[in-house]
């Protein structure tokens, strides 16, 4: 979920790991991305947790999710999902 506060562009990620991962969002040094830190994390790290996402639209119908998703051990692995919208 993507929402502002204040002057923070903010992200809550609601994770099939059982938790809930927020995260700051700011343009990308090319200007063609939101690149999200991490803020904080509620909920249970057990099962990992989102560390950092970056969001690329691509047109209007398509764009690219990368996390950085630290796993159970600490190590971090990389994820990138490509979205295209439907028409149904």
């Amino acid at each position: 979920m993507f929402y502002v506060d204040g002057d923070r562009f903010l992200a809550t990620h609601y994770c099939d790991a059982g938790n809930r991962a927020r995260l700051e969002g700011k343009v990308s040094p090319d200007g063609k991305a939101i690149e999200f830190s991490f803020l904080d994390v509620a909920g249970s790290t057990k099962g990992g947790y989102v560390k950092a996402m970056a969001f690329t639209p691509i047109d209007t119908n398509h764009h690219v999710v990368e996390f950085t998703f630290v796993m159970p051990d600490g190590k971090p692995m990389q994820l990138r999902g490509e979205f295209q919208r439907t028409n149904n």
